[in-house]
């Protein structure tokens, strides 16, 4: 089964998440990146750029992904939680998978350990593309359990 690993970070605690993973599973990594990158000021990026896409739904332009996304089965895809959903360059990689037939497993970490989150998240991926099969990974959980789950998936 061929996995790819799919990320947003902008603070890189994701990014550390992944990088810990990749230590024992060696799957390829891409990184999912803005195209005008978000400011460095916390402040800006969130009560500014992220909060104004998220209430109006802009999923931005994101770089150039150099990678086939359909010779993978499977898409372990992580990110941050930010305004109780996940940030919207997510939602522009989403678009990108249009006709994607594997499975894309939804990994989220938030400051709050609301359960809501997660549930936002898969309802908001899905509205973006409801032909994709989206499948539930992990809320706010550990290297050793992100191991464990990613293990039991694999067949």
């Amino acid at each position: 089964m061929r996995t790819l690993i799919a990320y947003f970070s902008w603070s890189n605690n994701t990014k550390k998440l992944i990088e810990k993973i990749n230590e024992k599973k060696k799957y390829d990594v891409i990184r999912i990146e803005r195209a005008i990158p978000y400011s460095d000021d916390y402040d800006i990026c969130a009560y500014k750029e992220a909060k104004e896409e998220v209430t109006k739904n802009i999923h931005p332009a994101i770089k150039s992904i150099d990678v086939d996304l359909n010779n993978y089965d499977r898409i372990l895809l992580f990110f941050p939680i930010w305004w109780y959903t996940f940030p919207m360059p997510i939602g522009s990689f989403i678009e990108k998978l249009k006709g994607y037939r594997g499975t894309v497993y939804i990994f989220a970490n938030s400051y709050t350990n609301d359960p809501q989150y997660m549930i936002n998240s898969m309802n908001d991926l899905k509205k973006i593309d409801p032909a994709i099969a989206f499948t539930e990974g992990l809320f706010n959980k550990n290297f050793n359990e992100h191991i464990q789950f990613i293990e039991s998936e694999e067949m």
